[in-house]
């Protein structure tokens, strides 16, 4: 679970890094991508 939350965290770090307008603009693909990646997360059963 540990590794989970350092994951998230560390693409929440990714997106503020990124979140110039200017940029979010043309990041349309890698948007798709994170919210595909955030719900296979949160619906990947937990292996504790």
């Amino acid at each position: 679970m540990m590794m989970r939350k350092t994951w998230m965290l560390g693409f929440l770090g990714f997106l503020s890094i990124r979140g110039m307008p200017a940029v979010l603009a043309g990041d349309l693909l890698n948007a798709a991508w994170i919210l595909w990646a955030a719900w296979f997360i949160h619906f990947t059963p937990k292996k504790e």
